[in-house]
């Protein structure tokens, strides 16, 4: 979602779009700071893949949240180049007649654009790329092939050389979406333990039940896609207030100044009648619904499952949402995402974040703010 080639903040960065080819890691993120947090999404072959677009189209509307998603070969049955750019074309009230930048968007790579763009020893290679300029990596959906393939160290596709390149000091979120039988089978309790304990990944869900897409019913259904995207926010502002709190130790005291929001910039066909929104839920909010909690993971004690951050737990739903998560087979329209109030990461994201692991583990990550 970058505003050109060599991208910039604040105020120029007006609309998404999407890198150039071949991908080149320093063309897009600058050597200084420069307000944006890069996010590398992944999708794998679940049928949760088809939520992919409308996370892409969400964090589209965020002025400092920059994406690229990785495909794999299956997930593009579900999430793929042209359905990415329909969500984000709609997100920003613009029609499929409209006249759009022909790199307005987010990119969508796949397997087959990992040598297509390399055609000599010394040229980028994308995985590398990839791995250099992400801030943030998570896989939603993450299946049991791919959850299987990153325990094993397995790296025959893109997405799984990006993970394998990946530096240990860039986090991870995986979001494990699966068949109810599949989650419960022995050697899932064993993949996500090494996830956890070795890659130190973060796991954010599944879902404690539902009916699946198979039509079983049970644990195995991703984390609503509301909330990975409420999740790469607040990383977003934990990662804005730690260069906030470095470039003002690098400056005298007395000049300390507030830094100023970026300015937002008009989108494309803005004006009466458009839409620059992601859309608002008309379900009402409920609080008295108890959101389904994160099932023990098979094989695990109850005290090793790591919670879902208090902030996700508090997190309101529509109607609609309350409805599927009590298993309802009627089929409910997805309204779009609202974005909630943005809270500051000093005071909020930091301390819920930080349940999620120990102390020492947090004290040699970049977001612990330490």
């Amino acid at each position: 979602m970058n505003t050109s080639t060599n991208a910039t903040a604040g105020p120029s960065r007006i609309i998404p779009r999407k890198s150039a080819r071949p991908f080149v890691s320093a063309d897009s993120r600058p050597s200084e700071p420069d307000g944006i947090f890069r996010v590398v999404l992944i999708t794998s072959g679940s049928v949760a893949s088809i939520k992919a677009p409308d996370i892409a189209a969400a964090l589209s509307q965020s002025g400092d949240i920059a994406l690229q998603i990785v495909a794999t070969k299956s997930s593009t049955h579900f999430c793929n180049q042209q359905t990415v750019d329909a969500a984000v074309k709609k997100s920003f009230g613009i029609s499929e007649s409209d006249e759009v930048p022909e790199d307005f968007g987010v990119r969508v790579w796949t397997d087959e654009d990992e040598w297509s763009d390399w055609k000599k020893v010394g040229e980028p290679i994308l995985h590398i790329e990839l791995r250099r300029w992400a801030d943030l990596v998570v896989i939603a959906p993450c299946s049991a092939n791919t959850l299987a393939k990153i325990a094993g160290g397995l790296c025959d596709n893109l997405a799984t050389s990006l993970l394998r390149a990946l530096s240990p000091s860039t986090p991870v979120i995986v979001c494990p979406a699966m068949n109810t039988h599949m989650y419960q089978h022995k050697f899932t309790a064993k993949h996500l333990r090494i996830l956890q304990e070795q890659l130190e990944y973060l796991i954010l869900g599944p879902q404690g039940g539902g009916i699946l897409a198979c039509g079983d019913e049970g644990p195995g259904k991703m984390t609503d896609w509301r909330e990975i995207v409420f999740t790469m926010e607040n990383f977003a502002s934990m990662h804005k207030h730690k260069i906030n709190q470095s470039v003002l130790s690098a400056v005298p005291h007395h000049h300390h100044q507030p830094r100023p929001e970026p300015a937002r910039s008009a989108t494309p066909n803005s004006g009466p009648g458009s839409s620059s929104g992601i859309g608002s839920s008309n379900g009402s909010n409920t609080n008295d619904v108890e959101r389904p909690k994160t099932p023990p993971t098979p094989g695990l004690r109850t005290s090793d499952i790591l919670p879902l951050p208090a902030q996700l737990q508090d997190l309101n739903l529509s109607e609609s949402d309350n409805q599927k998560q009590k298993g309802s087979n009627t089929p409910q329209k997805d309204e779009g995402y609202v974005r909630p109030e943005r809270t500051g990461a000093k005071q909020a994201s930091l301390a819920h974040w930080k349940n999620l692991q120990n102390e020492s583990y947090w004290q040699n990550r970049w977001w612990a703010g330490m």
